[in-house]
């Protein structure tokens, strides 16, 4: 066994081997000014390279059930009375979903569910499940089901008694390219005792939404004590031929039983920088308004994440007042840095700290230069104080 030691990158990194720390993580903290501090055998380029990111990939020799991609960070606080933070995500670690269904995008990262956990949210070690390969949740072994072909987490939710985890799935329709979601319960969060859904279905032939209802995401909507879920689904069509991404929005009472109200944001224009639209979301209030960080694309296969605004949860307005086109974006992928995130973001979560200020994680893509693969890894980014139009990497001044 062998620790990977970079004590003087700006966040406290890890070892990616296992280690005998804690039974159930593949990786242990080293924090730079401890007493488990060691010499630096890398390069300064390598500390560069890892600059923050907060959640690295696991060994491809490994037996994690996420060795060949993940994604999708859902990160929240743990529940009064522990401490620290608990990210929940998604991926696989085969070239094939259930059932033997081939992906119909190779590089989509759904498969399955897991979980990490970080003391203080900047960097976090992956939890080893109850399931193969240290998953937490699987597709339904049901091949009349609509998750039997391929999982994800969108969300996460502590009631007070049980975690409510909120994901979407494939079945065997259409060979997992209709997505539903659905919806997990658990007590501890990692051993689920309770699956049920869809909870919301496509639309009607014609409908915006008839393609799919996917990567649902909570969040109270208003004094009453409704809830409103947002998701997003591909369209066909567009200004390029190819389809977009268009996000919808439900409302529910309960939780469980959800109405559709309809779209509620789509691409931009031609040329712009979220021409191929918007996909997946996160939804904060902060005072009397909502903030939506989102995932947008151009036909350039160019991802970043942006900026709209409602007054009510339900109308949306992407923001003029950060970047040069409506939405910003206000994170961009890092291109032309020798840095993990330099070809894409997206993917985000944002949560909103003590002091006012914000994390959003998100996903990055990355490429060494000379190397032929990319590399994947969840990323936090920190605002400037309150101001939610302005971010920059956590551990960049």
């Amino acid at each position: 066994m062998r620790a990977i030691y970079i004590n003087s990158s700006p966040i406290p990194w890890l070892c990616e081997t296992t280690s005998g720390s804690r039974s159930n993580c593949e990786c242990v903290l080293f924090y730079p000014n401890s007493r488990t501090r060691r010499r630096n055998p890398f390069p300064v380029s390598a500390m560069e390279w890892n600059s923050g990111r907060v959640l690295g990939p696991a060994p491809l020799d490994s037996n994690w059930w996420d060795r060949k991609l993940f994604s999708g960070a859902v990160v929240v606080k743990e529940p009064k009375g522990a401490t620290g933070y608990r990210m929940y995500y998604y991926g696989r670690s085969e070239e094939v979903w259930n059932m033997g269904v081939q992906p119909f995008n190779n590089t989509l990262p759904t498969g399955r569910i897991g979980v990490a956990f970080s003391s203080d949210g900047l960097a976090f070690q992956r939890h080893r499940g109850p399931l193969p390969g240290g998953a937490v949740m699987d597709p339904s072994d049901n091949p009349a089901a609509f998750d039997c072909v391929h999982v994800a987490i969108s969300d996460a939710v502590y009631t007070g008694e049980k975690w409510l985890l909120y994901y979407f799935g494939g079945g065997m329709a259409a060979e997992g390219r209709r997505l539903l979601p659905g919806l997990a319960s658990s007590v501890d969060g990692i051993h689920i005792d309770g699956r049920e859904g869809p909870v919301l279905d496509v639309g009607e032939p014609g409908a915006w939404d008839q393609n799919g209802v996917s990567w649902p995401r909570i969040f109270p909507g208003d004094d009453s004590g409704r809830l409103f879920m947002t998701y997003h689904t591909r369209e066909s069509g567009g200004s390029a031929g190819i389809g977009f991404f268009s996000a919808g929005m439900a409302v529910s009472d309960d939780g469980k039983n959800w109405r559709k109200v309809g779209k509620i944001l789509s691409c931009g224009d031609a040329g712009s920088w979220d021409e191929g639209g918007v996909s997946v979301r996160h939804v904060i209030r902060v005072g009397r308004r909502f903030l939506m960080f989102y995932e947008g694309s151009n036909f350039k296969f160019e991802f970043a994440i942006g900026l709209a605004i409602s007054d009510d949860g339900l109308t949306w307005k992407k923001d003029e007042y950060v970047g040069k086109e409506p939405g910003g974006p206000v994170l961009t992928a890092r291109k032309g840095e020798n840095v993990w995130d330099n070809l894409i973001v997206g993917t985000p979560y944002v949560l909103q700290m003590p002091d006012g200020s914000f994390g959003m994680y998100y996903l990055g893509l990355g490429k060494r230069e000379g190397e032929e693969m990319s590399q994947q890894g969840i990323g936090l980014a920190v605002s400037d104080g309150p101001n939610f139009r302005l971010w920059r990497r956590y551990g960049q001044q």
